[in-house]
């Protein structure tokens, strides 16, 4: 009867010819074989999505530029909206206003933000883009409940109730301001205000006027980011 060392040996030399284990060989080829695979695809298909891009690119040269083109656009198009708008008002600031989510509150709800992306300043009128920059929206609650009647009213700073959004009005020097929601699929996105930080001008000021320059300027801001959006998702 063979004694235990002699049945290990035996079991052992099974798996092996001249010294080699062929399983443990045969599993190790197989993963390199497999790995090799799966490498040679993933390189197969990002060279024939690149070789996929450059030939429609080649037959559509105008794509090579359209995404900048639009951008450009877009934006030259919005700043020359609100400058126009200041100047017809003739007030201080005009503003274009947009509400984004960026990063979580440890509930795991979004926090959604405003943050300032356009400017017309008067010379000599100092900017908020450093102040409107990430700000919360549950501290300017009272600032869009107003936003929400969508009428460009002509709103009085001192007239507000106390808040953190007159504060920051009074901080900026704001005397008196003009807004409007932005709306895409009915939903507000942002906005678009006036700001006068003159007693004379706010004394002149014709708010019918006022609310129709300022229901163009909406309409126009609306399309352009519109237009803008289409041609990203369009050329991702």
């Amino acid at each position: 009867m063979p004694d235990v060392v002699d049945i290990a040996i035996e079991t052992t030399m099974d798996n092996r010819v001249w010294f080699m284990d062929i399983f443990g060989s045969w599993v190790e080829v197989g993963m390199v074989v497999a790995a090799l695979v799966v490498g040679f695809a993933f390189v197969w298909m990002t060279v024939r999505k690149q070789f996929g891009k450059r030939k429609l690119y080649k037959t559509n040269p105008g794509l090579l530029t359209m995404p900048d083109t639009c951008f450009w656009n877009a934006h030259t198009r919005i700043n020359e909206t609100l400058t126009e708008l200041r100047v017809k008002s003739d007030c201080a600031r005009v503003q274009l206003v947009q509400f984004h989510n960026t990063g979580e509150f440890l509930d795991g709800i979004s926090m959604k933000k405003l943050s300032l992306t356009h400017e017309s300043l008067r010379n000599g009128v100092s900017t908020e883009m450093s102040i409107k920059k990430d700000l919360l929206l549950s501290m300017c609650v009272d600032g869009l409940t107003l936003l929400t009647k969508d009428i460009p009213s002509l709103y009085i700073t001192e007239q507000l109730d106390d808040s953190w959004c007159k504060q920051l009005l009074q901080n900026s020097n704001v005397i008196s301001f003009s807004f409007l929601p932005l709306r895409k699929y009915n939903q507000i996105v942002g906005y678009v205000m006036c700001q006068w930080c003159s007693l004379s001008k706010v004394d002149a000021i014709d708010e019918i006027d006022i609310a129709e320059d300022l229901e163009r300027a909406r309409a126009l801001i609306e399309v352009q980011l519109d237009q803008e959006n289409r041609n990203k998702s369009r050329h991702g």
